[in-house]
């Protein structure tokens, strides 16, 4: 952090005070470092990966937590790849066809997946998936089933038995909890067996950004993700950047020719290409943007646990939910738990380990989460939601929470400049 940031930084929190009013100095100091770090912007796309694969490599696993690297044989991708085939094929004309081909782009996470172990005192099986721009959808989606696949029939060379689908619980934070639910819904679609349970933390699932807490004046004091369309640019010129551009051109030139149905509403269109991932037109896609699903009827148990002051906060709230608990936590931003380990972040992690716990141990179709209500009136019989304060005190959602419940512009990509 440089001297004049620190200053500044200083002198808000002791004048003004934090923009998030329990925030400690430390945590202050590391969200500002964090608002003002540019470089993702200014470094080619492969070196800001890179550097933020340095930044994972240097958070500590617990003492107790034992790692080993697994290497799956191709035959679980081609599984996997074959039944992508199957449900894609309606949206053929939008996908660029090159994430058939075998490709590496994948980045370590066991580092932060680390915590969730230690809580949920479980095992942990986490996915080096393919990155974009470098791979576009639904590579990373392929990767996950692969994992999946391998998970519950793994093979006599494997050196485990098979797992019970109802004994595994998909967790991801970020991108990667818009991945988790993006594979529920594709394995519900598919016919294939659905796990226990999953988890979000501050789960990126709608790409159209069309949630109001996306353009909120009062996150933009808070959290680290800038208010803009598609705000992972390409960056300068490199390797990577030269072949992303070319095979977006050739895709668009694509969809030009075929012409074909959009899914989604026309205010797709009316903006240049939003994000690194996919084409415009393929942004409603339900396991590109989980959030305009049309439900999330027959899924397992999900928990959904996101900050009071994110970017991302209005995403969870799914329209047509099955079983779903959402925790939002009073001042908290963008993956919160992974940057302190205040008490929010202690209760987050705790609330997670009851509920893996809760939706793993239960035997047969009597699945309850009811014993994570804590005495809240829960929107419906599917939906339970909760306010979770500073201290670990929870209450119903405020006024804010309930209108976005109502929100009647989901997946209309807002007229702003990207």
């Amino acid at each position: 952090m440089s001297l004049p940031l620190l200053f500044t930084t200083l002198l808000k929190h002791y004048t003004e005070g934090p923009p998030g009013k329990s925030w400690d100095l430390k945590f202050h100091l590391t969200v500002a470092a964090m608002k003002n770090d540019d470089s993702i912007f200014k470094l080619p796309i492969e070196e800001s990966q890179k550097k933020y694969g340095e930044y994972v490599g240097q958070v500590n696993d617990p003492s107790n937590i034992v790692i080993k690297e697994v290497i799956l044989d191709e035959r679980y991708r081609q599984k996997s790849r074959t039944h992508l085939e199957k449900v894609l094929k309606q949206y053929e004309d939008v996908l660029d066809e090159k994430w058939k081909e075998p490709s590496d782009g994948s980045m370590e996470n066991g580092n932060f997946t680390s915590k969730y172990a230690e809580y949920a005192k479980a095992r942990v099986f986490s996915i080096d998936y393919r990155l974009s721009p470098q791979n576009q959808f639904p590579a990373a989606l392929c990767d996950s089933i692969a994992a999946y696949l391998y998970l519950i029939d793994p093979g006599s060379d494997a050196g485990f038995e098979p797992i019970n689908p109802k004994k595994i619980v998909f967790a991801g934070e970020s991108a990667g909890g818009g991945l988790t639910f993006a594979t529920l819904l594709f394995l519900r679609d598919a016919g294939l067996p659905l796990p226990g349970g999953a988890f979000g933390m501050s789960p990126w699932v709608d790409l159209t950004h069309s949630m109001p807490s996306f353009w909120d004046a009062e996150v933009d004091k808070a959290d680290f993700i800038p208010k803009l369309l598609g705000f992972r640019k390409i960056g300068p010129s490199s390797p990577v950047a030269d072949v992303f551009i070319a095979n977006a051109k050739a895709l668009s030139d694509k969809i030009a020719l075929k012409k074909p149905t959009i899914v989604g509403h026309p205010s797709f269109t009316e903006v240049p290409r939003v994000q690194l991932y996919c084409a415009n037109e393929a942004m409603a896609i339900p396991y590109i943007s989980p959030k305009l699903a049309e439900s999330l009827g027959d899924l397992p148990p999900i928990l959904c646990q996101v900050g009071g002051l994110e970017r991302f906060r209005d995403e969870s709230p799914f329209k047509n939910p099955t079983k779903v608990v959402l925790e939002v936590y009073d001042d908290m931003i963008h993956v919160w738990p992974l940057l302190t380990s205040s008490k929010p972040s202690q209760v987050a992690f705790e609330r997670f380990g009851k509920f893996v716990n809760c939706v793993t141990s239960i035997d047969g179709e009597n699945i309850s989460i009811n014993s994570l209500k804590e005495g809240i009136v829960a929107p419906s019989s599917s939906f339970i939601a909760m306010r979770i304060g500073t201290k670990g005190e929870i209450r119903e959602l405020n006024e804010t929470d309930r209108d976005c419940l109502k929100w009647d512009k989901i997946g209309i990509v807002p007229k702003e400049e990207v």
